[in-house]
């Protein structure tokens, strides 16, 4: 079809595509996601006026393109070079393609309109608009066009709350689907292919549109499986798994479900081991999840991290100023949402990675982060300092990181009584810093990851007089003392190194790695985390800082079957989980496989569909061609069979980018195709179409003998064409598609058989060169077979 003749109903269709994509407000909240979902509803509309008048296989390519560069361009832009693709293109993509199907089955509807729905939801639209214009263009099947829109409408409506109504969005679709009908069928009328006409004997020269009734079959089938499955989806009678408090920028606030802190303590008492994640680095450290930096008075005490607004940021993509290691996680059985990364991140992989600016904690904005594979960059802290560097701490304190000293008037004054007398005779920060580590890692103090201060108000203070307790007590206590000296401090919870496999290069981290430790900033240092004043142990929940040489190992303490807590809880409104006190595990249990350490099963799932299509393409396309040629070859009429053998000549040569054109005789095209299949083939290719062209218009109808002799002249061109061109050229051709127009050839075929007959040839001959014997099953350029004997 002409491009100009479409452009009235292209416009209606798109416009039935912009209306079902505008459903997805029922299941989308704000307004992040309209302008480019909107524009893949648009968009293969617009690229199909531009092909239109070009082959199939041209539009399609083109249309796979389109969405490859919408998807780049407009998603993920900062993930390219120059606005081309790069490796971190695909890892983007890929990470938001997980993040959007992780949502649709872990969250109630609507969600926020973060990028890996927006992403699921182009991808949707775009599919559904692409086949519907290439079905009422291509195929002209009018209803047909309607299905993919309607099959998207009735997914929306299965997706969205059941208080949301969908009789507005009803509307809409129909009155734009009325629209294109009405458009369709006068451009279809005008081209005499109607498929809903009027005229009785034009209807009935019409073939019935299978097409359409397969196209309304398939959007029944999604109809019946939309409304079964969607019950049965895990948030379609639960409420959200995660829950999100949108700020100044979408998810740009998180709350666990579970407080950094009693996390760690449930990490230990847990009674088996079980990796949590692997990663693979040149060097140990510390993995750190997150960074708590206000501390309350609430609840007897609580440390927490409280951050909206201008604090956070969306990816991170720094120059490192000094030395980095880079980390290549794979992240198992480890829930909540933060991103283990080494101290201090200047660079993720992940472009949609909400980012603490005032501390670099990373935040997924995936529901969990179980299952992300990604990249960081560190800048970790100097080991070592020299004397001037020591000196410099003394600088002063800027003003914007005052609040990290900032404590409650209710804090115990034996903590500030115990920080001055532990760090007298120090003369500069690092010096109260290390003088406190000390303090903790001294004789006096047993690490006993058993010790239960729940109950206790002031718990501080009993970790003071009691001397024991594991590492969110040494951590907690520590950063006070570090504050009431004026020294900025916060809590840090993560992971310790974990054990080194020289078999994978990759350090395997488990729940008995859990840990928690102070980071204090120093003038001329910044923030460091080599004040670690839990001692080592090997117990769960032990110190293991690299390079650390501080202190010894501690004895391990008799095993107590009390549940290990916090001694300071967070957030105050997250209940502690009630469950059943667990003995501490032996430090010797073999790791337990979970089933989130290995791939991302998205990219299972691509890689899956990625040789599907392979499988598909090496088999069926050529497995469809061998079909279609035994058919040729087992037609009854010799004619008709000497036609199919030339119908398979013709079809190698258009594989090879030499279509017939319509003025052209076969003797012609033969001649036409010397330069492209060379002068071995040409000889029988020639034989073959003077054999057609005789039994086709010839004096005497065609025997036997003449169908098998050209049927042999087939064979000797391919066989010729398979020594005359390379493997790849070979290989090209036969995995090259060809749709053929079945609408238009059974429309032209029906007319043609509704027209009056003319008389039959007078005096009995057979028919000279004027008229065909016989049609070959397909009417298209190059094939000399165009219409059945009158005879």
């Amino acid at each position: 079809m002409d491009a100009r003749q479409t452009l009235a109903p292209a416009c209606a269709l798109a416009a039935l595509s912009a209306a079902v994509a505008a459903g997805l407000a029922r299941v989308m909240s704000g307004d992040a996601w309209v302008a480019p979902v909107l524009g893949a509803a648009v968009a293969p509309h617009a690229l199909g006026l531009l092909t239109r008048r070009r082959r199939v296989d041209v539009a399609i390519g083109v249309t796979i393109a389109g969405l490859v560069a919408y998807l780049v361009w407009i998603l993920v832009p900062s993930t390219t070079a120059a606005g081309i693709p790069t490796g971190r293109t695909l890892d983007a993509l890929s990470h938001r393609l997980d993040a959007g199907l992780r949502t649709l089955f872990n969250q109630e509807a609507p969600v926020a309109p973060r990028p890996g729905p927006i992403l699921v939801a182009v991808l949707a639209v775009w599919v559904m608009a692409a086949w519907a214009d290439f079905l009422a263009f291509r195929r002209n099947a009018s209803i047909g066009a309607l299905a993919p829109g309607i099959t998207l409408f009735i997914w929306i409506a299965a997706l969205a709350p059941a208080s949301e109504s969908p009789i507005g969005a009803a509307i809409a679709i129909v009155i734009t689907g009325g629209g294109f009908l009405a458009l369709q069928r006068q451009l279809l009328l005008t081209r005499r292919r109607a498929v809903v006409v009027s005229d009785p004997a034009r209807a009935a020269a019409l073939p019935a549109p299978r097409r359409v009734l397969g196209a309304i079959g398939l959007a029944t089938v999604a109809a019946l499986l939309a409304f079964t499955i969607a019950p049965m989806l895990p948030w379609a009678d639960s409420d959200p798994i995660v829950e999100f408090h949108i700020g100044g920028a979408p998810s740009s606030s998180y709350q666990t479900t579970v407080p950094p802190l009693i996390d760690v303590a449930d990490s230990l008492r847990r009674g088996e081991r079980v990796q949590v994640f692997t990663v693979a680095a040149a060097s140990p450290q510390y993995w750190r999840t997150v960074a708590l930096d206000t501390y309350s008075d609430d609840g007897g005490g609580q440390w927490e991290l409280r951050a909206t607004g201008g604090d956070i940021d969306q990816g991170l993509d720094e120059t490192p100023k000094g030395p980095t290691v880079t980390q290549r996680y794979r992240i198992g059985n480890l829930g909540e949402r933060w991103m283990p990364a080494a101290f201090e991140p200047v660079s993720v992989n992940l472009d949609d990675t909400l980012v603490v600016q005032s501390s670099r904690t990373l935040v997924t904005d995936q529901d969990t982060v179980a299952g992300l594979h990604y990249k960081v960059e560190s800048a970790p802290p100097p080991s070592q300092l020299d004397d001037a560097q020591r000196r410099a701490t003394a600088g002063p304190v800027p003003s914007s990181l005052v609040r990290y000293t900032e404590l409650p008037a209710s804090l115990p004054a034996e903590v500030r009584r115990t920080a001055r007398a532990v760090t007298q005779g120090a003369t500069t920060p690092y010096d109260q810093a290390r003088s406190l580590r000390d303090y903790f890692r001294s004789s006096q103090f047993t690490y006993d990851p058993s010790v239960n201060l729940t109950n206790d108000a002031s718990a501080t203070v009993s970790f003071l007089n009691t001397k024991r307790g594991f590492c969110v007590q040494f951590a907690s206590t520590y950063a006070l003392m570090a504050r009431s000296l004026g020294i900025p401090a916060r809590v840090a919870v993560g992971f310790t190194p974990g054990d080194f496999d020289a078999a994978t290069g990759r350090y395997s981290v488990t729940n008995y790695e859990a840990h928690a430790w102070p980071e204090v900033w120093l003038a001329g240092v910044g923030w460091t985390n080599r004040f670690d004043p839990t001692p080592p142990s090997a117990l769960p929940g032990g110190s293991n800082l690299p390079n650390d040489t501080a202190g010894a190992p501690v004895t391990p303490p008799p095993v107590s079957t009390s549940v290990p807590t916090t001694v300071q809880t967070a957030p105050a409104d997250t209940s502690v989980p009630n469950s059943t006190p667990a003995p501490v595990p032996s430090p010797n249990a073999a790791p337990v496989a979970t089933r989130g350490s290995g791939r991302s099963w998205t990219s299972v799932l691509l890689v899956l569909l990625g040789v599907l299509v392979v499988v598909i393409a090496v088999t069926a396309v050529p497995l469809a061609k061998r079909a279609r040629s035994r058919a040729r070859r087992r037609r009854a009429d010799p004619t008709s069979r000497v036609a199919g053998a030339w119908e398979e000549a013709v079809d190698r040569l258009r594989e090879l980018g030499r279509a017939a054109p319509r003025s052209n005789t076969p003797a012609e095209h033969a001649r036409a195709a010397r330069a492209t299949v060379g002068e071995t083939a040409t000889e029988p290719l020639a034989a073959l179409a003077n054999a057609h062209t005789a039994a086709q218009f010839g004096a005497a109808p065609a025997t036997d003998a003449d169908a098998d002799a050209a049927w042999d002249d087939l064979d000797a061109f391919t066989g010729a064409l398979h020594r005359h061109l390379p493997l790849t050229t070979r290989l090209r051709a036969r995995m090259r598609v060809r749709v053929t127009p079945i609408l238009a050839t059974r429309f032209a075929r029906n007319l043609k058989k509704a027209e009056p007959q003319s008389p039959p040839h007078r005096g009995g001959q057979a028919l000279g060169a004027s008229q065909a014997r016989c049609s070959s099953r397909m009417i298209r350029p190059g094939v000399w077979s165009v219409s059945k004997s009158s005879t």
